[in-house]
C-alpha cells in the first residue's frame, strides 16, 4: 500500500496548516473540519495534534467543494459514495479477510473512516493505501461511478 513513485511522496508530504489549506482553497476552517468529521479527508497530525495537509490532501478537499457546489451533493451523500467503493476488491482481500472486516459488512462507512479493519490491523496508514487515495476519482463524476457500481 506505501508509495513507491517519489512524485507521489511529493504530492503526500504533509505541507499545509489547516489555516493556509482554507485560505488557499478559499473556504473558512470549520469546513475543513466538517469534512474530516465527515470522513471524507484524513489529516495528518503532529506530535501536538496540529492538522496538516498534503497537496493530496488539497486536491481531494477540491473535488469535495466541486460535488457540493456543483453537484448539489451534502457530506452525507459523498461519504456513502465512498462507502460503495469495493476496497476489498482494490486490495484483493481473501475471503476471510473480507468476512471480519467492518468495511466489507457496513454498507454505511467507507473503509478508512471504519476502526477496526484488516488493514488498520495489519498497521497500514489509509492515507497511503490506493482505496483512499484514488477515491476523489470516483467523485469525479458521481453518476458514471454509479452507473460502473450497480455494473458489477
Amino acid at each position: 500500500m506505501d508509495s513507491e513513485n517519489p512524485t507521489d511522496d511529493f504530492l503526500s508530504e504533509p505541507v499545509y496548516t489547516i489555516g493556509h489549506a482554507a485560505e488557499k482553497l478559499g473556504v473558512a476552517v470549520p469546513t475543513i473540519r466538517m469534512y474530516e468529521q465527515a470522513g471524507l479527508i484524513l489529516p495528518y497530525r503532529t506530535k501536538t495534534n496540529r492538522r496538516l495537509y498534503s497537496r493530496t490532501d488539497i486536491h481531494r478537499i477540491e473535488v469535495i467543494i466541486d460535488l457540493i457546489r456543483n453537484y448539489g451533493l451534502i457530506l452525507e451523500s459523498i461519504r456513502r459514495l465512498c462507502s460503495l467503493i469495493p476496497c476489498w476488491q482494490i486490495t484483493q482481500c481473501s475471503e476471510e479477510m473480507r468476512n471480519g472486516c467492518p468495511a466489507y459488512n457496513d454498507s454505511n462507512n467507507p473503509c478508512w473512516v471504519e476502526e477496526n479493519t484488516n488493514c488498520r490491523k495489519e498497521g497500514l496508514d489509509c492515507r497511503r493505501c490506493k482505496v483512499y487515495i484514488d477515491c476523489p476519482q470516483s467523485w469525479k463524476n458521481p453518476k458514471e461511478f454509479l452507473k460502473s457500481f450497480f455494473k458489477n
